[in-house]
């Protein structure tokens, strides 16, 4: 194939060139051992940086970087480019579920005299999870939290990350699953009502710093980065190589309190533990401490009341290898504006799927993963789009049309949402989460017993399901998980 030649001769000038040592100086600065064996990847990356600052090839680009004047400027946009993450409020469910439950209740009792709790967020990107902590604690403290001392500290490499979580905005797509009266408590809506900015009582108590993980593990490089009572460096390991990951972790527990608790993310390969932190099995996840901390989990009574924290649902193919995931978002150009299906319109034959028309040359039809790429950069419309050819494609594939409704429901388009998550439960009448995000979008639609009863079936589908049971597009999330999750809905009170 023609293309294949001239992928084939570039790849053949990388490699003749700098590229090696280039790879080499980055995975030396930055730790991301991943790209090791994914030339491809850094390549294409690499190649947006040479191209905005028109260095003509590898060797040149290395020359900039080296530059005491201009390169540590460079370094940083560079450090920027290849470390894109996307996140959002609430990641991973049953972590958040085990911080509510049992790790901050813990660390409420042990630190009820000083009534003072420091958290760090290593690796927190545009800023969803150090937030996320800071409005789990107001549910929690309630009327207390102006009696407690708040430091949340939120570190990350990628300086244009930071800049972002500083300003504190985001799309609804970050806020994904959270119900309507959560968003509005403690986000505003902006004019352009495609974007929400988190409260300044949750800003105020964020503080965001750049800070390269690596220098945990130079001489003296841990210095003030201590007592903390919670750490929590999910999705970031998996960047390390191996020989990295027990250092860093030992580096990690040297920052924790006597008391302290560290958390890292599912998909962070941990072959050895070191023997600065023992395990602590935890529903649905797993937490480390020192091993001289307390072996007794003492009970906290006060619980988030009937209107509070309504964790967000994550979508099935929700990788933590982000990086690979948001690269397939140039696997193929955006496409016209395409009709979705009328279920008004006449019935006809199903067309095979991914049929081109009579004539017309076959297009390439946006995967899960492509549609996804899109909404988790924030690019709805893109996303939007890519979820209407596939449609096309194949419009009986229900998969197609949740993703549809959600991204939808992200945009602020209720009307466009429910008959996307109705057209996807028409298809297939035992997807749960499309049942439960259509309850969820009738309720926010003031549609509040239709919602319920939508739930109710919830309910219902949940209990035919074994226990540990995976939800198809629930990344993640348990039968059990979500039947916890619409019992709340369910529950009588204000929301």
């Amino acid at each position: 194939m023609p293309g294949s030649s001239a992928r084939r001769e570039a790849d053949e000038s990388w490699r003749k060139g700098a590229f090696a040592e280039l790879k080499q100086a980055i995975i030396a600065r930055t730790g991301h051992h991943y790209y090791i064996d994914k030339d491809h990847l850094l390549r294409d990356r690499l190649q947006r940086r040479l191209a905005a600052v028109a260095c003509p090839d590898a060797a040149t680009y290395l020359a900039l970087l080296a530059d005491p004047r201009r390169g540590p400027a460079e370094w940083q946009e560079l450090e920027a480019e290849i470390t894109v993450g996307e996140t959002f409020f609430f990641r991973h469910a049953e972590q958040f579920a085990a911080l509510r439950d049992t790790i901050l209740p813990a660390l409420i009792q042990e630190n009820r005299r000083s009534r003072r709790l420091r958290i760090w967020s290593a690796g927190c990107a545009v800023g969803a999870e150090p937030y996320s902590l800071a409005i789990l604690l107001e549910r929690m403290l309630g009327p207390g939290l102006p009696d407690w001392t708040i430091e949340i500290l939120g570190s990350d490499l990628n300086a244009r990350a930071l800049a972002m979580a500083r300003e504190g905005v985001f799309t609804e797509w970050a806020m994904r699953g959270m119900a309507a009266a959560d968003r509005k408590r403690d986000f505003t809506a902006l004019p352009d009502r495609r974007h929400w900015r988190i409260a300044d009582r949750h800003r105020r108590r964020v503080r965001f710093v750049q800070h390269n993980l690596l220098s945990l593990l130079e001489p003296g490089g841990a210095a003030g980065w201590a007592e903390f009572d919670l750490i929590l460096c999910r999705n970031v390991l998996i960047y390390f190589s191996s020989e990295k990951i027990a250092p860093m972790l030992s580096a990690l527990a040297c920052g924790l309190s006597p008391a302290g608790w560290l958390m890292v993310g599912h998909s962070d390969a941990i072959a050895a533990l070191p023997r600065d932190l023992r395990t602590v099995e935890l529903s649905g996840t797993t937490a480390f401490r020192l091993p001289t901390a307390s072996h007794s989990i003492q009970p906290w009574l006060p619980r988030p009341p009937a209107d509070g924290l309504a964790p967000i649902s994550e979508p099935k193919d929700q990788l933590d290898l982000d990086l690979p995931r948001l690269e397939l978002m140039a696997q193929w150009q955006p496409w016209p504006d395409a009709a979705a299906p009328d279920p008004a319109a006449p019935e006809q034959a199903a067309p095979e799927p991914g049929a081109p028309e009579p004539g017309a040359p076959e297009p390439a039809v946006p995967s899960l993963a492509a549609i996804r790429a899109f909404a988790d950069s924030g690019q709805l419309r893109a996303a939007a789009m890519a979820a209407e050819a596939a449609i096309a494609a194949n419009p009986l594939d229900a998969r197609m049309h949740f993703y549809d409704g959600v991204i939808a429901q992200a945009a602020g388009d209720r009307l466009r949402a429910e008959a996307a998550l109705r057209r996807a439960v028409y298809l297939c009448g035992h997807m749960v989460m499309a049942h439960y995000h259509l309850g969820l979008a009738l309720i926010d639609g003031g549609e509040r017993e239709a919602g319920r009863r939508r739930l109710a079936l919830v309910l219902r589908l949940c209990a035919d399901l074994p226990d540990g049971s995976l939800l198809a597009e629930g990344d993640g999330l348990t039968a059990r998980d979500l039947e916890a999750r619409v019992h709340m809905q369910l529950r009588p009170g204000p929301r």
